[in-house]
């Protein structure tokens, strides 16, 4: 692709320790994928926009975020973050600068994407952080409009029996004044298409979990002047270097239990990848005070 606009990408969850049946140098594999996109960014001149999730807990080590502030010093191209629930204490916004990628915004290694509007010669970007439902623009469009949204998107139901899921196209139909959507938190690398326009889920780039075995990391070139993406495939290892493939057995004889649970349920329950995400609707739905909210997810990101 000749001359991209932007460089998309998302979920990161940059940390600073290996995640469980990862077997190889996790670390130097972390900062080897977020070298090989700083390097694609500069030889193309665009900037990056990450979707959410920079970080996998709110708040970074000392060293770890001494190593990214000089990194991020010495790329030549902006970085925009659009703030994911796990670079939020507690998940909220107003803790944004309490955070790892506080320190970074502050240090101007990276520049937020909050609810401002980023303008250009060739397009607009509309942010909406997590916890931030896309909406309607409510003005004359008159360039490429860009939404950048941080909410489970998926292409058809994550798992048997999900119920009232955001698919790319139904978001699409739904908010025709968008050019281009870019979404974050689905691990998954997807392009969805509907009527000339597009949603773009980069996925994680690291392989984080046995789950993601056949998972392969990409990021996506955008060209604003046709509306046209780029899958870029980052570079890695064959599975069975970096997992411990004998966890698979132990994982399917989860999921099957798992499944079994599920189904065991009302059928007018209603379900989310996410424990956090299941929790946060519990505390909304039982109205449970934000002082008691607050000290949970605490205790979660101490985990």
């Amino acid at each position: 692709m000749k001359n991209p606009a932007l460089l998309l990408t998302s979920d990161w969850h940059i940390r600073s320790d290996a995640p469980e049946n990862r077997i190889d140098d996790f670390l130097g594999e972390q900062e080897r994928k977020i070298d090989f996109i700083l390097d694609m960014s500069n030889n193309y001149y665009c900037p990056i926009v990450i979707a959410g999730d920079v970080g996998d807990k709110p708040h970074w080590e000392n060293w770890l975020l001494e190593k990214y502030i000089r990194k991020f010093q010495t790329h030549r191209q902006r970085i925009y973050v659009l703030p994911g629930q796990h670079d939020l204490p507690n998940h909220r916004l107003d803790k944004l600068l309490e955070s790892g990628l506080g320190v970074l915004i502050a240090s101007k290694v990276i520049y937020p994407l909050t609810n401002q509007r980023w303008f250009n010669e060739k397009f607009k970007i509309s942010a909406f952080p997590f916890g931030e439902k896309i909406n309607v623009l409510n003005y004359k469009k008159e360039n490429k409009e860009v939404a950048v949204i941080h909410q489970l998107v998926s292409q058809t139901k994550l798992w048997k029996g999900q119920e009232n899921f955001t698919s790319a196209k139904s978001l699409l139909a739904k908010f025709p004044c968008y050019d281009l959507i870019v979404s974050g938190d689905n691990h998954q690398s997807f392009i969805g298409r509907y009527k000339g326009r597009l949603l773009v889920n980069s996925g994680s780039i690291m392989r984080s979990t046995i789950a993601q075995f056949n998972h392969k990391p990409k990021v996506y070139l955008w060209s604003a002047e046709n509306n046209e993406v780029e899958a870029i495939e980052i570079p890695i290892k064959l599975a069975k270097e970096v997992f411990d493939l004998s966890a698979m057995k132990k994982q399917d004889k989860r999921d099957e239990r798992m499944s079994a649970f599920v189904e065991s349920l009302k059928s007018d329950c209603e379900f989310k990848m996410s424990f956090e995400d299941n929790l946060n609707e519990f505390l909304n739905k039982n109205k449970i005070k934000q002082k008691v909210k607050d000290k949970i997810f605490v205790a979660l990101e101490r985990k």
